[in-house]
This record gives C-alpha cells, structure tokens and sequence, in this order.
C-alpha cells in the first residue's frame, strides 16, 4: 500500500485519534473504549481491534496496521456499528459519542499548521 504519512494530518482531541489523508479526502478516527479500539470512517467502513491506541504508532504509513491489525471485527454502516457496539461493553453514552463522531471538525489548532505541510508537499511532488 501507498505511503499516506506524506497527505497525513493528524489530531488528537477527547481520546479521538483523527487521520485524515488529505489529497484523498478520507477521514478515520480511533479511540480506545473498555481494552478494544474503535475505528470509524468518513466512507462506512468501521471496524473494531484489539489493540490499544498507543499502538497505531505501530503503522508504517499506509494505514494497514492501524485499520488491519487485531481486527475484531469489520462492519459497514452505522446501524451494523450501533448494534455491535453494546457487545464490546460500550454504555450508551459512548455509543452515542462513537455514532456522531464529526469527521468535519478541523478546528484543532494543528491542524491548519498540517494542512499547509501538505499542500507545500502536493504543490512539490511531480507524482501528486
């Protein structure tokens, strides 16, 4: 797989680790509830792992430890993760705060610092 870490923006906010790749638009964001790892995604694609989050340091840039490894299980859609959700030990109130998760927010102060690295890598990268 391709080397994201170069398009690559990344916050962390209220446990939520957010990845963006930027030249692609693709958003998922990981947080650690009760020993298992929740992954959601701006395209449906959520997935449960039985890592920790300190553990998505593991990736070597193309994404594939931290949406692979471990993996409990795969669910596409939102009501596929509200149902499994419950199983993992999740109070509703997580549930809730996993289900309205906001890809949009880019309000973190980093992150207009990252978007520009990233643009000046874009703008320089013939391959772009």
């Amino acid at each position: 797989m391709e080397n994201i870490k170069n398009y690559e923006v990344k916050t962390v906010e209220k446990g939520w680790t957010r990845l963006e790749c930027y030249r692609d638009g693709y958003v998922i964001a990981i947080k650690e509830f009760h020993g298992i790892c929740v992954l959601v995604s701006n395209f449906s694609a959520h997935s449960i792992h039985n890592y920790s989050i300190s553990d998505i340091e593991n990736d070597e840039g193309d994404w594939n430890y931290i949406c692979s490894e471990k993996l409990l299980e795969i669910l596409e859609g939102d009501d596929a993760l509200e149902e499994a959700l419950p199983e993992y030990h999740l109070t509703d109130e997580e549930i809730h705060e996993v289900l309205n998760f906001d890809f949009d927010d880019i309000s973190h102060a980093d992150y207009k610092r990252q978007v520009k690295r990233v643009e000046e890598y874009l703008k320089n990268d013939k391959d772009c």
